[in-house]
């Protein structure tokens, strides 16, 4: 019940990371292209809020240029220093802005060229494809020209209309490191023919039989998304069912007793053995539990990821959903020149080029971040129980050395997941800091919380060092029987800050580790019977303890006992002398956590025996003197005022 509250809590803490991460990236949207307005023509039209991802090389900017989503180039400008740059100068010439121009531009001859193809060429008779095309290649013209020593790129469209200059070489495009030339002439003219085939191919994509062949596409492509999730949640769910037989098997672990077929194994084993063997085989259980949680939580967030994928790049088939594409996957620009594009998988390129070139989108930065913190405690509990189960068979056979080895992987997957979880909160707040989200209001939120913490945070860290310490001293584990600051009980839980008992009457009782001094464990390798009984004054106490000898060394030799006892018992001799008797005292050496059982049947055997030996046990005594008118006669009878008193 406890676990699954806590999976519930963890996916909701997921789900409001999420929601408050978008809530606070919407004024500043990661999408890779951003539509403006298609009548924009300038620099003061352009507004600097629309986000275009900026790569840095060198100390050059390098911006993608995109239409319908697609890039189709790149641009250049040097890293502008706010503290010696005008603010509107590092504006109308930082890369992103011209990224923006260009695209702005690009946009409005596209779309006059759709209208044309609409509404001009049908009304010349002109209504096919590829007439269409040819006519608007023709239509269409590319210059590229120079003007007080600039080279530049002009657009026309029609060709009897004014030319309009779409960029300018700038001298970031001429320093930019490139194999075609860094001669302006060169950039321009390799310029213009780019411009030329991406504003025809854009066109074409606009097209009904495009179209339709991208529709096929897509429901293939959502066809095969869906048989395969169909498959990975069959697995998934084979998984779980093993998975939940593990979880039954593990709650019934402890009371599991060697099957009658395993008789032949169990005879080479150990006497020593076979009162561990429970916990031998619930480590083999939890290795095997901690490895079906890993399978199936990575078949749930293949599920997801593929599914965001696939309908990323479906997306991307459209040019009208092109641009949802690029702020769900990302945009790369490795392997292009500003002469050329080569198409590469943002993803992969992210990767290879470790974030330089390429960058992710939000949904999937997040996914990503979800799935690898997930995965990551999955898996960190698999390799725990693995290397406790190895750590446990290469050591010698002992209950002590299993309970320290379970309750080592137990704090260490604690460890881990405050580990990921920290490093998952750190690179969020990375992120958004990147994309800009951290206003003055939120940064001063963030500085009280943080201080609120750090006063928090300081009996929180001395408990961890405490655990630490006790955990690296052997100090006790779970399932030891001990005793802190007056209470007992049977430790059930370790954690990095506190200690859980539970005492005989049911009691659950958690104690910070920092707050721990002395402890007094009864369950550390062996325990103990220290037993001690007061006979009678005049009892015979060499025969007192002959019988105390032999019933203690019949319960020794009992087969029914001899697993629990692991020493012939001790009868150390008088121990006390007193009005009330003699006490006499035993010791017993017993396995962990069994001196109550042996010492409660050692109570039934030696009451017994005492009975059928007419042995009695001490009782209180009390003996009178008078003086004055009493006086004690020779046989004991009393006198008072002279008269004899019995």
């Amino acid at each position: 019940m406890v676990r699954k509250f806590i999976r519930i809590l963890t996916f909701l803490l997921s789900i409001t990371l999420l929601v408050l991460t978008l809530t606070l990236t919407w004024e500043f949207p990661t999408f890779a292209q951003t539509i403006p307005g298609l009548g924009m023509s300038s620099d003061e039209d352009i507004s600097v809020n629309y986000y275009v991802p900026v790569f840095k090389r060198g100390n050059l900017e390098i911006a993608p240029v995109f239409l319908d989503g697609k890039i189709v180039g790149t641009i250049a400008s040097f890293m502008q220093l706010k503290s010696n740059t005008n603010k509107n100068q590092a504006s109308i010439y930082s890369a992103a802005i011209r990224s923006q121009l260009i695209h702005s531009k690009l946009q409005k001859i596209l779309h006059n060229m759709s209208r044309y193809a609409q509404e001009v060429l049908p009304k010349q008779g002109i209504s096919n494809i590829e007439a269409q095309e040819k006519e608007l290649r023709e239509e269409l013209v590319t210059t590229s020209s120079e003007k007080n020593g600039t080279a530049f790129v002009s657009v026309t469209f029609p060709k009897d209309d004014v030319p309009e200059i779409i960029f300018s070489v700038t001298q970031a495009d001429i320093e930019r490191p490139r194999f075609g030339g860094s001669q302006p002439f060169k950039i321009v003219e390799k310029g213009k023919e780019i411009i030329k085939n991406q504003l025809i191919q854009a066109w074409k994509e606009r097209q009904t039989p495009y179209l339709l062949a991208q529709v096929q596409l897509a429901m293939l492509l959502l066809v095969a998304l869906t048989c395969t999730s169909l498959t990975l949640g069959w697995i998934q769910k084979q998984v779980t069912i093993g998975q939940r037989k593990l979880k039954d098997s593990l709650s019934d672990s402890e009371t599991i007793e060697l099957e009658d077929n395993q008789t032949s194994i169990s005879s080479k084993l150990t006497e020593k053995f076979r009162a561990i063997a429970p916990q031998f085989d619930r480590l083999s259980i939890e290795q095997r539990y901690s490895l079906y949680a890993f399978y199936s939580s990575t078949l749930f967030w293949t599920q997801l990821l593929i599914w965001l994928l696939g309908i990323g790049y479906i997306s991307s088939l459209f040019y009208w959903t092109r641009s949802w594409s690029n702020w769900m996957i990302g945009v790369t620009i490795r392997g292009t020149r500003a002469e050329q594009v080569i198409v590469g998988w943002p993803p992969l390129d992210w990767i290879l080029s470790f974030g330089r070139e390429a960058n992710l989108g939000t949904p999937l930065f997040i996914l990503l971040l979800l799935l690898v913190a997930r995965l990551s405690i999955k898996g960190g509990d698999a390799l725990s129980d693995f290397l406790a189960r190895r750590l446990n068979d290469k050591q010698s056979i002992q209950k002590r050395q299993t309970l320290r080895v379970s309750t080592l992987a137990k704090v260490s997957k604690a460890w881990l997941r405050a580990i990921v979880y920290l490093l998952l909160g750190v690179t969020l707040l990375h992120h958004l800091h990147q994309l800009g989200t951290f206003t003055q209001v939120v940064t001063v939120f963030i500085g009280v919380i943080s201080f609120a913490l750090s006063l928090a945070s300081q009996n929180l860290l001395k408990d961890l060092i405490a655990g630490l310490m006790i955990l690296s001293e052997d100090q006790y584990a779970v399932g030891d029987w001990i005793i802190i600051d007056g209470q007992d009980g049977l430790v059930e839980t370790i954690t990095l800050r506190v200690t859980k008992l539970r005492n005989l009457d049911g009691e659950l009782i958690t104690i910070p580790n920092g707050s721990i001094g002395v402890v007094r464990n009864l369950s550390s390798e062996w325990s103990q019977v220290n037993y001690a009984i007061e006979v009678a004054y005049d009892a015979d106490v060499d025969r007192v303890m002959g019988v105390m000898e032999a019933i203690a060394q019949q319960l020794y030799s009992d087969p029914q006992w001899q697993d629990q006892i692991l020493e012939a018992p001790k009868v150390l001799g008088i121990d006390k002398i007193a009005h009330t008797g003699i006490v006499i005292r035993l010791i017993i050496k017993t396995q962990p956590m069994q001196q109550w059982l042996v010492a409660r049947e050692f109570r039934r055997r030696l009451k017994k025996a005492f009975d059928e030996q007419g042995i009695e046990v001490g009782v209180p005594q009390q003996v009178m003197y008078v003086n004055g008118p009493f006086a004690k006669t020779n046989n004991g009878n009393f006198k008072i005022n002279g008269q004899y008193q019995n």
